[in-house]
C-alpha cells in the first residue's frame, strides 16, 4: 500500500463508524477516568495489578497485601452503580509529581491524619478530597503532595530525604510495568530523554533481538545504598508500583558482546515507522533512526487527535509475543536491526520499509497502559485442567502472575513462565510456593537473572535457556544448594561466577551456545556432577583440574576449538561413560581411550591420525572424518559393537586386529584406500551391518560368508569384478549393495547345480519357440480400440480377447507356465528338491538387492531368479539386452523393479501380471519400442518411468499395447524423452473414455510429457497444483539442451518443483531455471514451493524494472527472494480469506492459495538467471549448484545454509536463537535460510547467497539437483556420470537419480542438468575436409534423427569403476608424440619415515594421474616405484595434463603426516594462495619420435630409443612441483599455438597442423584450456644432461596459478648457471671435487653390499699429483673427475629405484 503523506492514518474500509465512537471515548483521557462497569473493576483485581486510581481500602485493619484478599473485598461491590464512580482531576502543576509516580496514602481516622489531608487540600488544586473518598468508597485517596509525607514514612528518613533532594535536582522515575501505571491528566507530556546519544535498542552488540531488551522485573532490583530497607511502607510487588529504586534499572543495558555498535545510516536521515492501534488503524511516521519512544508518543499522540499520551505505551509484537517498550527505547534502532536480520540491506531501501506492512515479521503497537486482560486479549485469570502441581504459563503475555494462583501457591511444584517476554514474577508469590521444585525461565531474553526466582527455597530444577543472560553474578547460588539440574544453553554468557563452587547436589549442567572462552574453573570443583554439555562455545583448551570431574558420566563439548591433546588430568575422570568431542581439531586423544568406564565415543570431524591404546568397556567408537593412518589396539576390545572409520585415511589393518574386536556388530569403512579386506573378518560372528563404500576392494574374502549373523553390506562404489560363491551361506542377509563395481556375473550357488531349468522355472525364448511365437502373433493381431470397446469393460473384454488372440497364436500364459515346469506335476518333486536345497541360503532372506552400475548381462538372472523374497531389486547400467522369461515370474514379492539404462527392446510381457506386489518399476533410459499391456495387470502399480525410451506406439490399441488409464493408482509417470511417441485425442463414443485423457488419475503427482507430441489434448492434461507437477515444454531453451529426473521417494505428495522460464521478458537470450524444494507435508503438497515457482519471474521482472542506477542485477535477484518471502509471510499470517489469493498464475497450472495453515512449513531454492553470456545464480538452503567444464573441472555456485557452521551460526547467534546437537536450527529446522518457517524468523531468512560468472566456452553443464542426491553422489562423482550421458542432458539426469537411488537413497530427488556449453551454438556445416553437411531433413531416415542408444562395454576396462565413466582410454600414440615422465621428490625418505602414510598417500597421487590421464586423452605406458611414464597425441594435451595434475595435487586430501612433513607442508605465496601442499611432483616433457613396440606379455604399447633416455634426464633437470621441458616441445607448442590464435574456431587450420579431425578437435579443446589457465615459460639455459652427450635447452614451464613456485626455486637454478660460467676452477676445488667422487663410489659400493673401508686406498696418490700435475693436465683431471661423479650419480639412482 502507498501512501501519499508520510504521516497518514491508515484504517480498514469498516472502521469509519468505530472510529466515531471511539473519538468520542478519547475525550476521558486526560481529564477524568470512569468505570465502565463493575466487571471493569473485577477484570482489573483479577490481574494482580492494582491501580492506585482505583485501589481502595476499607480501614486500617482490613489493608493486606494479598491479591486475593483484595478480590474478595472487590467482590462485594461488583452491584454498585456506575455513577458513585467520582471524577478524579489530577493536578497541573508537574512540580508535583516529583517523581513522576502516583503515591497512595491511606485515610487515618484520627484527627491528625484529618488536619494533615485538610492542609493538603489547601495547597494542592484538584486533589481528591476526603470527603469525596466518603461518598465514594471505592477509591482511595490519590494524595500528590510529596512535600507532607506524615503518616506515610519515619521522620528520620524524611529529614535525610529532604536533605538529598536540596543537593541534586528531581529525577523521574520510570516505571517498568506500563500497564500498571496510574494515569496521569491534564496536558501532561512526558519529557524526552535527554541522552540521545545513548542506543537503547538492539544496535549494540550481537543479540540486538527485540527481545534483548526486555524490561528487568521490579523483584530483581535492589535498593540503593544509603535507603534503609525499613524506611516507610511500600506497596506489594503483586501490586506493581514502581518503587523510587527502580530509576537505577531504567537505563537499556546492551547486550553482551561487545562489538561495534550500529553506526547512522548513512543512506537516509529518516525513516518509516507504522504503528498500529488496537482496532487495526495505523499511522505511518517519518523520524529519525535515533528518535525515542517518548518522542513517538508525542507524535502518534498529534496523528491520532489525542489530548494525551500518558496513558499510552508502545509495544513491540512478534508471533503473538508482545514486550512493551521503555521510553527511552528507540523503535527505529529497532526496526532497523530487525531488518537487517532478516536479510535486508541498505540497499533495499531500508529506511523505507517502515511505510510497508511487516506484520509477519513484527508490528508495532499503541495501546492503553491499563488494561485489565493481557495484550494477546486472553484472560488473565488461570485454571489449570487438572491440578494446580505443575502450571503452565509459557506464551501468554502475561506481566505478572495472575492472582488465582496465589491461593495455590502451596501446591505448586512445576512453574513454567518461559516466552513471557515481561513477565515480573513477585517475591512473595516465590516465597508462597513452599513447595517449588521446577521453574522453566526459558525463552524471555532477559539480560540479567530475576533475582526472585532464585529465592526459592527448595528449587530442584532450573531452565534459563534462551534467553540474553550476560552473566549469572546475581543468581546467589550459594543459597541454591538443592539445585539439582540447571539449563543455561543459548545465552550470551562469558563467565561463570565462583558461586558455583556451593551447588553442591548439582548433577546436570547444559551450558552450551554461550560465549565461553575458557572452561570455567569453578566447573571443576562440582564433584557431583553428572552431565556436562559445553558444546558451541569457542574453548580452547581443557584445564587439568578438569580430572577433579569424578563422577562425570556424559561429557558433550562439540563445536568448540580444542586442539592438540587433552590434558593428562583426563584420565581421572573414571565415571566416565559418554564423551562427544565432535567438530574439533584435536590430534591425540589417546587419554580418552584409558578411561575405565567409557562406554561411548564420538570424536568425528577432528584431526586424529592414529590410535593405538585400547579401552576397557567402550561399545561405541566413532573416528570418521579424522586421517587416521594408523589403527590398532594393543589388547583385545571384546566389548566393542560399533566401529565407524568412514572418511579416514586407512589402506589396510594390522595383522590379526579382527581377532580383537570379535563381538563387533556395526563396521563402518567408507571412503578409505582398502584394496582388500583380511580374512580375519570371519572371526566377528556377531557382525550384522559391514559398510566399505568408495574405497578400491577387487575382492571380498571367502570367510565372509561365515558371519551368519550379517543383515547388511554396502560395497559399491569399488572395482570388485566378483562376489565370493560363500556369500549364499548368509542366512540372515537383507540388504546387499553392490553397484558400481565391475560385476559381470552373480556369484552361482555351488550344490544347486544340479536343479535343473525345468526345476528353477526358467525357459529361454530360444528353447521355447512357442512363446516367442505366440508374442510375435499378438503383436501382429489387427485388433484396435476402434472396435468401439471402453476401458470401463476391459475387466471382462480383455480376458476374452486375451484368450481368443492365445488360442489362436499358441498356448496361453498359464500353458507357457506349465510346460516351463513350474506347476506341472511331473516337475514338483524337483521343486521341492530345491527348495530344501535353497532353504538356509540368503535366498530365503534376502530383501533388496542393488547391482547397479555394473557388468551384468542377461545370464545373471538365473542366479538372481532364486531370490524368491526379493522386495526391491536393482540392475540399472548393467548390459542386459531382454530379460529370460520365466525369471521375473518368480520374484513375486517384488515392490520395486529398477532396469534403466540398458539395452532393453522389450519387456517379458508374459511375467509381468504375475508382479501383483509391485509398485515401482523403472525402465527408463533403454531402447523400448512399445509397452505390453500386461502392465495394466499390476493394480497396485504406484510408479512408472519409462522416459527417454523410443516410445512409438498406438496409445488406443489397449489389448496389445499399455494405456495409463488401466493404472488407476498411478502417482508417477513420466514419458518424457520419447520424441517420437505421439499422445492425441480420437473419437470415442459417447459414455466411453479418452484414452488420451489423464484427468482419470485422480491421485497422480507427477505426469511427464517433455519432448512428446501432442496433439488436440488441450483438455486431456490436468492443471498444475501445489500437489501435481505436469511437464509438456520440449527439452531445449535458447538453444540449450536440459533435461530433468525426479522421484517422490516414500512421500505421497508433492514437495519439489522446477521451473524454466524461455524468452524471460520477451528477450531471447533471457532464461531463468529453478528448484523449488519444499517440506514435505502429510496432507498435500508444498503450497510455498508452488508459490514460488509462479511467481518468482514476475516479482524478479518488477524488481528488474526498480532498478536504480548503480545498481546491479545481484540485486534485484535478492530483492527477488525478499518480497516473494515477504507475500509470503502477508499470506500466510494473514486472517482475511481473500488476500491468500493471486491474481496471477502460470498458464496450465491453478492458482495456489496460501493460509495460515501454511505459515510452518517453507522450502528452499536455487534459481539460475543467464542472459547472454552471464550467469548468476541466487540460492537459499540446500538444493545446490555446480558448473562442470569440459576438461571434467567444476565449481560449486551455491551455498548450503548450514546453521552449526561460519557464518550462519554468528548470524543465529546475533538473531537469539541456537544450535542443537544434531546441527538443527533450534532443534527443528536443518537449514538457515528458506522461504517460510515464519515462526522461527528471524533466525531464518530468505536472502540468498548470490554468484555471478562468466560463461566461457569450456563451461559444460550445469547440475542443480536436491540435497538428497548430494548425500549420496559427490560433486566430482556426478560431473563424471553427467559425462558420460553428455549428448542428452534429459539421460544424464535420469542417471543421477538412478544411480543416487542405487546407492541407497530412499528420500525425493529431484535433478535437472542444462547443457550451458551449448548457449548460441548451432549446427552448421563442418570445415575440415572430407566432412559434408546434414542436408536436407527430409533426406534422413527416422532411425538418424532417433538412433537407439546402446551402452556398450568399453575397450580395456579398467578395474577402477571411476576411471570406466571418464571413458576409454586413448589408443597409444605412435610417431611423432609428447613423452612425459614424473616423479615425487625424496620418495625414498617419506617411505622410510612415513610407510603406513605414504601408503595412501601413494593411492591418492595415483588416482590422480591416471583421472586426470583419462580425462586429457593420455596414455599410460609404464609405472615404476611412484614414477609414472605416459604419453600424448599433442603437445597442448601434454601441457594440460601437467597443469592439470599440478593444480590437484594442492587440494587433496593428504594424510596429515605427509602434510605435517618438510616435504609435504604447506606452502603459501604472498597473496595466501597455495603454492606447494602434499606430495611434490617434478616432470619433464619431450616431443620426438621414439621406437613403438607392444610388450608380447602385457599387449600394451611400449616405447624405447633415445627420446625415452633424454626425456627422463629432462624430468631429473626439474624440482618438486616444477615441469621442465625440451626446446623441441617449446617449437611444437608454439607451433600449435600461433594456428590456434591466427584461426580462432577454425578446426581446417588446426586439421592442416596435426592431419587428423579427432586431434583437430583435441588440439581445439586443450588449447582453449591452456588460454583460460594461463601459462608462461622460463628458460633455464643450455645444460648438459647426465649421461647423454649433447646438451639440451631446457626450459620451466607453469600456470599462472603457481607462478610463485619460480620465485622459490628459479634463482637458485640461475645463479649455479652464471657461477659455472665465469669461475674459473682452482686446485682447492679440484681436491674437493675429487674427495665427493670418492664418497659417492664408496656410498654405492655399500649399497651394493659393499661393506665400507676404513682405509683410502687412493689417498696416498693426492700429495704426488698435487705435487707433479701440470698446467695442461688440469682439465683432463677434472673431466675425469666429473665422469666419475655421473656414473656413481647414475648408480646411485638405479639402487634407489630398485630399492623402491
Amino acid at each position: 500500500m502507498e501512501f501519499d503523506s508520510p504521516s497518514s492514518i491508515q484504517r480498514p474500509p469498516s472502521s469509519a463508524s468505530s472510529f466515531s465512537r471511539d473519538r468520542k471515548k478519547r475525550g476521558f483521557l486526560g481529564k477524568l477516568i470512569k468505570r465502565k462497569d463493575s466487571s471493569d473493576l473485577l477484570d482489573s483485581d483479577l490481574s494482580g495489578r492494582h491501580s492506585p486510581t482505583t485501589a481502595s481500602l476499607s480501614d486500617s485493619g482490613d489493608r493486606s497485601d494479598s491479591p486475593s484478599m483484595l478480590l474478595k473485598y472487590r467482590q462485594k461491590h461488583l452491584k454498585l452503580d456506575k455513577s458513585r464512580s467520582k471524577e478524579i482531576s489530577m493536578p497541573a502543576d508537574r512540580n508535583h509529581h516529583k517523581d513522576g509516580i502516583f503515591h497512595a496514602k491511606q485515610h487515618h481516622h484520627n484527627g491528625t491524619a484529618e488536619a494533615a489531608s485538610g492542609s493538603r487540600k489547601q495547597s494542592t488544586s484538584g486533589t481528591i478530597t476526603p470527603a469525596s473518598t466518603q461518598s465514594n468508597p471505592h477509591l482511595f485517596h490519590l494524595d500528590t503532595h510529596l512535600e507532607d509525607m506524615s503518616g506515610i514514612l519515619k521522620p528520620e528518613f524524611l529529614r535525610q530525604h529532604h536533605q538529598e533532594d536540596r543537593r541534586a535536582p528531581p529525577k523521574r522515575h520510570l516505571m517498568k510495568n506500563r500497564r500498571l501505571m496510574a494515569h496521569r491528566g491534564g496536558n501532561h507530556t512526558p519529557t524526552p530523554a535527554k541522552d540521545h546519544a545513548a542506543v537503547a535498542g538492539p544496535a549494540s552488540g550481537p543479540f540486538p533481538s527485540p527481545y534483548a531488551l526486555a524490561p528487568s522485573s521490579p523483584s530483581d532490583r535492589k535498593l540503593p545504598q544509603g535507603v534503609p530497607k525499613t524506611a516507610g511502607w511500600t506497596a506489594p510487588e503483586s501490586w506493581g508500583v514502581m518503587r523510587p529504586d527502580d530509576e537505577h534499572q531504567s537505563t537499556y543495558k546492551p547486550s553482551q558482546p561487545k562489538k561495534t555498535p550500529l553506526p547512522r545510516s548513512k543512506a537516509a536521515s529518516t525513516y518509516y515507522i507504522r504503528v498500529f492501534r488496537t482496532d487495526g488503524t495505523f499511522a505511518t511516521i517519518v523520524c529519525p533512526l535515533d528518535i525515542t519512544v517518548t518522542d513517538l508518543m508525542q507524535i502518534l499522540g498529534r496523528k491520532f487527535f489525542l489530548p494525551s499520551v500518558a496513558h499510552y505505551q508502545i509495544a513491540f509484537r512478534r508471533l503473538g509475543v508482545v514486550r512493551i517498550l521503555q521510553v527511552n527505547e528507540r523503535p527505529l534502532m529497532l526496526q532497523k536491526k530487525f531488518l537487517e536480520l532478516c536479510g535486508y540491506t541498505e540497499e533495499d531501501h531500508i529506511w523505507e520499509m517502515g511505510r510497508e506492512d511487516t506484520g509477519f515479521l513484527y508490528r508495532f503497537l499503541f495501546i492503553p497502559s491499563v488494561s485489565a486482560v493481557p495484550i494477546d486479549g486472553q484472560p488473565e485469570d488461570y485454571v489449570p485442567t487438572k491440578k494446580y502441581t505443575h502450571i503452565n504459563l509459557q506464551k501468554l503475555n502475561l506481566q505478572t502472575i495472575p492472582a488465582s494462583l496465589y491461593q495455590h501457591a502451596s501446591e505448586i511444584i512445576s512453574l513454567n513462565l518461559s516466552e513471557n517476554l515481561s513477565v515480573d514474577v513477585p517475591l512473595q508469590f516465590i516465597q508462597a510456593c513452599v513447595n517449588l521444585r521446577e521453574v522453566k525461565f526459558s525463552g524471555n531474553y532477559r539480560d540479567h537473572l530475576p533475582t526472585s526466582i532464585m529465592q526459592t527455597a527448595k528449587l530442584n530444577y532450573l531452565d534459563i535457556s534462551s534467553n540474553r543472560l550476560e552473566d549469572l553474578d546475581n543468581g546467589q547460588f550459594e543459597k541454591q544448594e538443592t539445585l539439582v539440574s540447571l539449563k543455561a544453553q543459548n545465552n550470551c554468557l562469558s563467565s561463570i561466577p565462583d558461586s558455583f563452587l556451593y551447588l553442591r547436589n548439582l548433577r546436570q549442567l547444559n551450558l552450551a551456545f554461550n560465549y565461553l572462552t575458557e572452561f570455567p574453573s569453578s566447573i571443576c570443583n562440582l564433584v557431583t556432577l553428572l552431565e556436562l554439555d559445553m558444546s558451541f562455545n569457542d574453548i580452547r583448551e581443557l584445564p587439568p583440574e578438569i580430572g577433579q570431574l569424578c563422577a562425570l558420566e556424559t561429557f558433550v563439548i562439540t563445536n568448540n576449538l580444542l586442539t592438540g591433546a587433552l590434558p593428562g588430568t583426563f584420565q581421572n575422570l573414571t565415571s566416565l561413560k559418554s564423551l562427544d568431542i565432535r567438530f574439533n581439531d584435536l590430534t591425540n586423544v589417546e587419554v580418552i581411550m584409558t578411561l575405565p568406564r567409557l562406554e561411548v565415543f564420538l570424536s568425528s570431524h577432528n584431526s586424529v591420525s592414529r590410535i593405538e591404546q585400547h579401552s576397557r568397556r567402550m561399545r561405541v567408537l566413532h573416528l570418521n572424518r579424522n586421517p587416521v593412518t594408523r589403527f590398532n589396539f594393543p589388547v583385545p576390545m571384546t566389548t566393542l559393537t560399533t566401529l565407524n572409520l568412514a572418511n579416514a585415511k586407512m589402506s589396510s589393518f594390522p595383522e590379526g586386529f579382527f581377532e580383537k574386536i570379535v563381538n563387533l556388530e556395526t563396521l563402518t569403512l567408507d571412503n578409505n584406500h582398502f584394496s582388500t579386506i583380511p580374512s580375519q573378518i570371519g572371526r566377528l560372528r556377531r557382525l550384522a551391518r559391514f559398510s566399505c563404500v568408495s574405497n578400491s576392494l577387487s575382492s571380498l574374502p571367502p570367510e565372509i560368508g561365515t558371519l551368519s549373523e550379517l543383515r547388511q553390506i554396502d560395497v559399491h562404489s569399488n572395482t570388485l569384478s566378483t562376489l565370493p560363491s560363500e556369500i549364499w551361506q548368509l542366512s540372515n542377509l537383507e540388504t546387499l549393495n553392490a553397484s558400481s563395481n565391475n560385476l559381470d556375473t552373480f556369484p552361482m550357488l555351488l550344490y544347486l547345480g544340479s536343479i535343473s531349468s525345468e526345476a528353477s522355472g526358467l525357459r529361454s525364448v530360444s528353447e521355447e519357440g512357442g512363446v516367442q511365437g505366440d508374442f510375435q502373433t499378438r503383436r501382429t493381431s489387427n485388433m484396435s480400440s476402434s472396435s468401439g470397446y471402453s476401458p470401463r469393460d476391459m475387466a471382462g473384454r480383455r480376458e476374452s480377447e486375451y484368450s481368443a488372440a492365445s488360442s489362436d497364436a499358441g498356448p496361453t500364459h498359464r500353458q507357457v507356465l506349465t510346460s516351463a515346469g513350474i506347476e506341472s506335476g511331473a516337475s514338483r518333486k524337483d521343486s521341492a528338491m530345491s527348495a530344501s536345497r535353497l532353504a538356509n541360503t540368503m535366498a530365503q532372506s534376502i530383501r533388496y538387492l542393488y547391482l547397479a552400475d555394473n557388468q551384468l548381462n542377461d545370464d545373471s538372472f538365473k542366479e538372481i531368479s532364486f531370490l524368491t523374497e526379493l522386495e526391491v531389486l536393482n540392475l540399472s547400467y548393467n548390459y542386459l539386452s531382454e530379460i529370460p522369461v520365466g525369471t521375473l515370474g518368480r520374484l513375486v514379492s517384488l515392490r520395486a523393479l529398477y532396469l534403466s539404462g540398458n539395452n532393453l527392446t522389450i519387456l517379458p510381457a508374459d511375467d509381468l501380471f504375475r508382479l501383483t506386489n509391485l509398485k515401482i518399476f523403472h525402465v527408463n533410459a533403454n531402447n523400448l519400442l512399445t509397452l505390453p499391456a500386461e502392465l495394466a495387470e499390476i493394480n497396485q502399480l504406484l510408479v512408472l518411468d519409462v522416459g527417454s525410451n523410443s516410445l512409438k506406439y498406438n496409445i488406443s490399441n489397449w489389448p496389445y499395447d499399455w494405456n495409463w488409464n488401466f493404472n488407476m493408482e498411478l502417482k508417477y509417470l513420466n514419458l518424457s524423452g520419447n520424441k517420437r511417441l505421439e499422445i492425441k485425442q480420437t473419437p470415442h463414443a459417447r459414455g466411453e473414455i479418452d484414452l488420451s485423457d489423464f484427468s482419470s488419475l485422480s491421485k497422480l503427482r507427477v505426469l511427464g510429457l517433455m519432448d512428446v507430441t501432442l496433439k488436440n489434448t488441450d483438455s486431456t492434461i490436468p492443471d498444475q497444483t501445489e500437489d501435481r507437477r505436469v511437464r509438456t515444454s520440449g527439452s531445449e531453451v535458447h538453444a540449450m539442451s536440459y533435461g530433468l529426473a525426479d522421484t517422490l521417494g516414500n512421500y505421497d505428495h508433492l514437495s519439489t518443483i522446477d521451473m524454466a522460464v524461455e524468452r524471460f521478458r520477451g528477450n531471447e537470450d533471457e532464461v531463468i531455471f529453478g528448484l523449488f524444494d519444499g517440506q514435505p507435508i502429510a496432507n498435500g503438497g508444498s503450497k510455498i514451493a508452488k508459490f514460488a515457482q509462479d511467481n518468482f519471474a514476475d516479482f524478479f521482472s518488477i524488481e528488474l524494472r526498480k532498478l536504480r542506477e548503480g545498481e546491479s542485477v545481484a540485486t534485484a535477484l535478492r530483492r527477488t527472494f525478499l518480497s516473494l518471502n515477504k507475500e509470503l509471510g502477508t499470506r500466510t499470517m494473514s486472517e482475511s480469506e481473500d488476500k491468500y489469493r493471486l491474481d496471477y498464475g502460470h498458464r496450465g497450472s491453478s492458482v495456489v492459495v496460501v493460509g495460515p495453515e501454511d505459515a510452518k512449513t517453507g522450502a528452499c531454492a536455487t534459481v539460475v538467471y543467464i542472459a547472454g553470456n552471464r550467469l548468476y545464480i541466487a540460492n537459499i538452503g540446500d538444493v545446490r549448484a555446480i558448473l562442470s567444464r569440459t576438461d571434467r573441472e567444476f565449481r560449486l555456485l551455491t551455498k548450503k545454509h548450514e546453521p552449526a557452521f561460519s557464518p550462519e551460526i554468528e548470524r543465529i547467534r546475533e538473531s537469539g536463537g541456537f544450535v542443537s546437537q544434531t546441527g538443527k536450527l533450534n532443534d527443528m529446522l536443518e537449514v538457515s535460510r528458506t522461504f517460510g518457517y515464519f515462526e522461527l524468523n528471524p533466525c531464518v531468512q530468505a536472502a540468498p547467497s548470490i554468484v555471478e560468472c562468466q560463461l566461457s566456452d569450456n563451461d559444460d553443464l550445469l547440475i542443480i539437483a536436491t540435497k538428497q542426491l548430494w548425500e549420496y553422489i559427490d560433486y566430482q562423482t556426478a560431473v563424471d556420470m553427467a559425462a558420460t550421458e553428455r549428448s542428452d542432458p534429459m539421460r544424464a539426469a535420469q542417471k543421477l537419480r538412478d544411480l543416487a537411488i542405487a546407492y541407497g537413497c530412499s528420500d525425493k530427488i529431484v535433478v535437472m542438468i542444462v547443457a550451458v556449453g551449448d548457449s548460441g551454438k548451432k549446427i552448421g556445416r563442418s570445415r575440415i575436409p572430407g566432412r559434408g553437411s546434414l542436408g536436407s531433413i527430409s533426406n534422413i531416415e527416422e532411425e538418424e534423427l532417433f538412433p537407439l542408444s546402446k551402452r556398450r562395454r568399453p575397450r580395456n576396462f579398467p578395474e577402477d569403476a571411476g576411471l570406466a565413466r571418464l571413458g576409454d582410454e586413448v589408443s597409444p600414440p605412435v610417431g611423432e608424440l609428447a613423452m612425459v615422465f614424473t616423479d615425487i621428490k625424496n620418495s625414498t625418505l617419506l617411505w622410510e619415515t612415513y610407510p603406513i602414510a605414504m601408503r595412501s598417500a601413494i593411492k591418492i597421487h595415483n588416482s590422480i594421474m591416471r583421472r586426470q590421464l583419462r580425462i586429457v586423452g593420455g596414455y599410460e605406458v609404464k609405472t615404476e616405484g611412484d614414477a609414472f611414464m605416459v604419453c600424448f597425441p599433442t603437445a597442448a594435451a601434454a601441457m594440460v595434463w601437467c597443469f592439470s595434475v599440478q593444480s590437484q595435487l594442492l587440494v587433496a586430501e593428504w594424510p596429515a603426516e605427509i602434510t605435517s612433513s618438510v616435504d609435504g607442508a604447506e606452502i603459501v605465496d604472498e597473496d595466501d594462495n597455495i603454492i606447494y601442499r602434499g606430495l611434490s611432483v617434478r616432470m619433464g616433457i619431450h616431443w620426438g619420435s621414439p621406437v613403438c613396440e607392444r610388450d608380447p606379455i602385457t599387449r600394451r604399447m611400449d616405447y624405447f630409443g633415445p627420446m625415452v633416455n633424454r626425456t627422463s634426464r629432462i624430468s631429473a633437470v626439474a624440482d618438486g612441483g616444477q615441469v621442465t621441458v625440451s626446446q623441441d616441445f617449446v617449437t611444437e607448442v608454439h607451433r600449435l599455438d600461433e594456428t590456434y590464435k591466427k584461426f580462432p574456431g577454425d578446426l581446417s587450420a588446426l586439421y592442416d597442423v596435426v592431419g587428423d579431425e579427432i586431434l583437430a578437435k583435441a588440439v581445439d579443446r586443450d588449447m582453449k584450456l591452456l588460454h583460460g589457465y594461463g601459462w608462461g615459460l622460463t628458460e633455464l639455459g643450455v645444460l648438459k644432461l647426465k649421461g647423454l652427450e649433447s646438451p639440451e635447452f631446457i626450459s620451466l614451464i607453469y600456470p599462472k596459478n603457481l607462478a610463485a613456485r619460480m620465485k622459490i626455486s628459479v634463482p637458485d637454478v640461475n645463479v649455479n648457471l652464471a657461477a659455472a660460467q665465469v669461475v674459473n676452477p682452482t686446485s682447492e676445488m679440484i681436491w674437493t671435487l675429487r674427495a665427493v667422487s670418492l664418497r659417492l663410489e664408496r656410498i654405492c659400493s655399500y649399497l651394493n653390499g659393499t661393506p665400507l673401508s676404513a682405509q683410502d686406498h687412493e689417498g696416498y696418490l693426492e700429495e704426488f699429483v698435487r705435487q707433479n700435475i701440470a698446467d695442461h693436465g688440469v682439465q683432463p683431471l677434472l673431466d675425469h673427475m666429473v665422469t666419475r661423479i655421473e656414473v656413481r650419480l647414475c648408480l646411485y639412482d638405479h639402487l634407489i629405484s630398485f630399492a623402491d
